[in-house]
């Protein structure tokens, strides 16, 4: 996607980027598709790294019997997930045969394939040449997660918000915030900076205009539940709030090196008040190199921020940032040090779970600590890349308008 290449040359490279994400997709599908039969004997999950959250979902939720998001036992995701799972579900119901845990896994994969593929292309929209898109196509985050829960929606409709606010449409990028937010929440957090943004610009009416549209669609898809079935909807915040810390947050190695035991809700209020200082501290720090159009950039580092103040760093949770690196890091090396101890957390976790449930000896903790304490380093070497870089593009990336061949509508 450079200025030397013909159309030709360019087509090809994004058919074969194309081509290795699903090849890559095609591979972590197959890693956790294999072994959804099996009866998970003796750890089987664990040692044979094909545990996902879709074949307990299948079974204890009621989906083999065709039970809606909200029923007897609802489905413990905010409402969008809830609604994508149940529909994953009926259309497995609805193939002709018997519905299995099998044929969901096989709807739910034809749902995540273009789910990563829009947001393979809303990277390319947004400016990515070859090389950066291949941060997203064979990172082995996606293979190792794309398949393990229902992250790659919210996702792309992140990476859609984004694109929306780059090209000035910044009413419309709040509403897709809002819709990501009541997916996981993690997409909601672009709205405050899209917020601040547009205040220093001294436009407010937009300013009101994103954040209003993003809080009236969270809010409505949030109604029907409400309305309808308000125990099965407030089944995702129960749970929340009952969590514990787990063995992969920076809480549990913190108490493991004799710090405090904290209970769920002073996880929660502990969590919050850490990610809040953070938050403020990364944003008031990353602002002052860059100009406010750019201020977007800064979802990386408060996501991160995010998921280490977390009481759960829960495996998808690096399939969140990939795409952001990928779009804002200036060099590759941050971005390889948090792939690479990510998988290593991988690959020493669920062994340690498997010990823990009590098949087998698998690994011990402290390994496990030392591989949460790598990825910890690297995230935070990402927050520092990000917040010290003077604002611009980096290598790799052209401006939208180039890419797009149309320029950028420019707010005034």
């Amino acid at each position: 996607m450079t200025g030397g290449r013909g159309p030709g040359a360019r087509r090809t490279g994004e058919i074969a980027v194309v081509a290795v994400a699903l090849l890559v997709l095609a591979g972590g599908w197959w890693s956790r598709a294999w072994c959804l039969d099996g009866g998970w004997a003796d750890g089987e999950q664990y040692y044979g790294y094909c545990y996902s959250d879709i074949a307990p979902l299948w079974f204890r939720r009621g989906l083999d019997e065709g039970a809606g998001p909200y029923g007897a036992l609802p489905l413990e995701y905010p409402p969008v997930l809830a609604v994508r799972i149940w529909l994953a579900s009926a259309l497995a119901h609805a193939l002709p045969g018997t519905a299995t845990v099998t044929t969901f896994s096989a709807v739910n994969g034809v749902f995540v394939v273009a789910e990563v593929l829009a947001s393979l292309a809303l990277l390319r929209r947004l400016g990515l040449g070859q090389a950066r898109l291949l941060w997203w196509a064979a990172a082995p985050t996606l293979f190792l997660y794309a398949f393990f829960n229902w992250d790659t929606l919210p996702v792309a409709l992140l990476l859609g918000a984004v694109l929306l606010h780059r090209r000035g449409r910044d009413t419309a990028a709040g509403a897709l915030a809002g819709l990501g937010a009541a997916a996981k929440i993690f997409p909601g957090f672009l709205v405050p900076l899209v917020v601040l943004a547009l205040l220093a610009r001294r436009r407010r009416r937009a300013a009101l205009l994103h954040g209003g549209a993003a809080v009236l669609v969270f809010a409505a898809v949030h109604v029907p539940g409400v309305l309808l079935a308000p125990d099965g909807w407030n089944r995702f915040y129960e749970l929340s709030g009952e969590r514990g810390m787990h063995v992969d947050s920076l809480w549990f190695l913190l108490a493991w090196l004799g710090g405090p035991q904290l209970g769920p809700a002073a996880l929660d209020v502990a969590g919050l008040a850490v990610f809040g200082v953070a938050a403020v501290a990364v944003v008031a720090l990353g602002i002052r190199h860059r100009r406010p159009e750019e201020w977007w950039q800064l979802l990386l580092p408060v996501l991160i921020c995010f998921t280490l103040a977390n009481k759960v760093y829960s495996p998808q949770y690096t399939l969140w940032l990939v795409p952001l690196m990928a779009l804002v890091l200036r060099r590759a090396w941050p971005f390889i040090a948090v792939v690479l101890s990510d998988v290593l957390v991988h690959a020493v976790e669920f062994p340690y779970l498997a010990a823990r449930s009590g098949f087998g000896e698998g690994v011990s903790y402290p390994v496990l600590a030392v591989a949460l304490a790598l990825r910890a380093a690297a995230l935070l070497w990402v927050v520092v890349e990000v917040v010290r870089r003077p604002g611009g593009s980096p290598p790799g990336r052209q401006p939208v308008a180039e890419v797009e061949g149309v320029p950028v509508q420019r707010d005034p």
